[in-house]
């Protein structure tokens, strides 16, 4: 164990709660969603610094006593366990549906449907599936509704349910290349409306040097160029400014059919995948708790 004044890390805190559990239960919800590799389950709550409970879950009739953990039941089998790092846990469909429970609000269930999605530990098919033998909250039956797949940060997923969500616009795509008419890769857009041609992005703290301004200043203009809108969102906007800057862009689109536009649509383009060195330092963190056990 670790020592009490230490404070832990995310890891320590779900392994110092896994070892305490009786026969048959597991990490389940956000805990078992970051051993499996989504690392936006950080296990604070909405403000980002509040450290949420373990959630583990246990057969009908165990009982776990001490704190620091959110206990989830279920009367019938337990799922089939999976292993992360020489732990069982949760399937991540099962666990995601159990932290969906849980979310604060509608906009933080579609994100973290949408981030479990980004980093790939879920399958969506599989996810409504399991879904739809449960009960479920209006938080789940939203999140898994309008889930994408095509989100990269959790700011990329509430532009998508302002505008999907609140204003009812048609879905547009996510993380496209726009190309120019010799295929050349222009830029990577967060937000894209293919009809309209209307593009979204987000630009958080990393936008702020001046040479990353410079550069995305470059780029506006070569989407401009070849007949873009684009609405900005930036850190500490309303959500009512981001409705007003996505109608007002939509508003100065050219809606120009297919044959008329200077651009085209390119790939999709994914997150970058956890590095190998970042897994094996969990991997070893993990055998050196198990070597202290012993």
């Amino acid at each position: 164990m670790v020592p009490a004044d230490v404070e832990l890390s995310v890891e320590q805190r779900i392994l110092e709660a896994a070892v305490r559990l009786p026969a048959g239960a597991m990490p389940t919800g956000w805990a078992a969603l970051r051993l499996a590799g989504a690392a936006w389950f950080d296990g604070a709550a909405a403000d980002g610094r509040t450290p949420m409970p373990v959630p583990v879950l246990l057969p009908h009739a165990s009982r776990l006593r001490g704190s620091g953990v959110r206990v989830e039941r279920t009367r019938g089998s337990l799922p089939p366990p999976v292993t992360r790092h020489g732990m069982a846990c949760v399937p991540s469909e099962v666990a995601l549906l159990h932290e969906l429970r849980w979310a604060a609000s509608l906009r933080r269930a579609g994100v973290m449907a949408d981030m479990a999605l980004a980093a790939g530990v879920v399958d969506l098919a599989v996810l409504r599936a399991h879904a739809a033998t449960r009960r479920r909250t209006d938080a789940t039956t939203y999140a898994l509704q309008r889930a994408c797949g095509e989100c990269r940060s959790p700011k990329e997923s509430e532009m998508l349910q302002v505008w999907g969500a609140d204003l009812d616009l048609p879905r547009p795509v996510m993380n496209r290349e726009v190309l120019d008419l010799a295929g050349r890769v222009i830029a990577v857009v967060d937000l894209l409306e293919v009809e309209s041609g209307t593009y979204g992005e987000y630009k958080g703290a990393a936008h702020r040097s001046r040479e990353r301004q410079r550069r995305d200043e470059a780029r506006a203009d070569e989407l401009r160029g070849v007949g873009l809108e684009a609405f900005v969102l930036v850190a500490g906007d309303s959500e009512r400014v981001w409705r007003d800057r996505m109608l007002s862009a939509r508003g100065r689109a050219l809606w120009l059919p297919e044959g008329r536009r200077r651009w085209r649509v390119g790939a999709f383009v994914p997150a970058p995948p956890l590095p190998d060195e970042d897994e094996a330092a969990l991997d070893e963190f993990m055998l050196e708790h198990y070597r202290a056990l012993e």
